[in-house]
């Protein structure tokens, strides 16, 4: 999945958990992110917070969930480019 992510754009933090912190391109924001997934099904974390507000905080989830994830993120990113 980290690969899947940051060949969209977004960049992730090497994580050996079971998630992963990314950052989302400033031209959709992280709040529009969170709640565009949030409208699809697809819950991930946003933390309004000083040095978090550009970020989602993404579980490693069952290979159905993840694909869900990667659809709704590249159907975003679409519509920004």
């Amino acid at each position: 999945m980290f690969a899947e992510l940051t060949s969209m754009g977004l960049t992730c933090l090497a994580s050996q958990s079971n998630f992963l912190l990314c950052t989302i391109p400033e031209s959709i924001g992280a709040p529009r992110a969170y709640a565009a997934l949030k409208e699809k099904g697809v819950l991930v974390r946003y933390f309004d917070q000083d040095r978090l507000r550009d970020k989602l905080r993404i579980s490693i989830g069952t290979e159905e969930e993840n694909s869900r994830l990667i659809q709704a993120l590249t159907d975003l990113c679409r519509s920004e480019s």
